[in-house]
């Protein structure tokens, strides 16, 4: 008897991306519980994940793989692509890990605001 051939390929496994700390519903982020709403995110936003990248010290995959996404999804990023919700909060809990990671990704106007309150 012969088997049949499999035409699928090996998946890859994709882990759930972290999750950020919440309160009352609020993403939490350096403390403070940010409002959710349509963010318009920095003219520069590519350059930042590539300088948070570069920061991290690891290879693109490593990077894409730290956050649950696609390498393609972060190639796309640093082309001026917008990450959908939950890929953001995963780069900004990656971005959370890294030394001075927030202040590049987020800025310091925005922490700046947040500080205020």
């Amino acid at each position: 008897m012969r088997r049949a051939r499999s035409n699928r390929r090996s998946a890859t496994v994709r882990r759930a991306s972290p999750r950020l700390p919440r309160y009352r519903g609020a993403p939490v982020i350096a403390g403070r519980p940010v409002r959710c709403g349509t963010p318009k995110l920095p003219r520069d936003f590519p350059a930042r994940i590539e300088r948070l990248w570069r920061l991290a010290d690891c290879t693109s995959e490593e990077f894409a793989e730290a956050m649950g996404v696609e390498p393609k999804r972060v190639l796309g990023w640093r082309q001026g692509a917008e990450p959908h919700a939950g890929a953001y909060h995963a780069l900004i809990a990656l971005a959370s890990q890294i030394p001075g990671g927030l202040l590049i990704l987020l800025g310091e106007d925005f922490l700046a605001a947040l500080r205020e309150g």
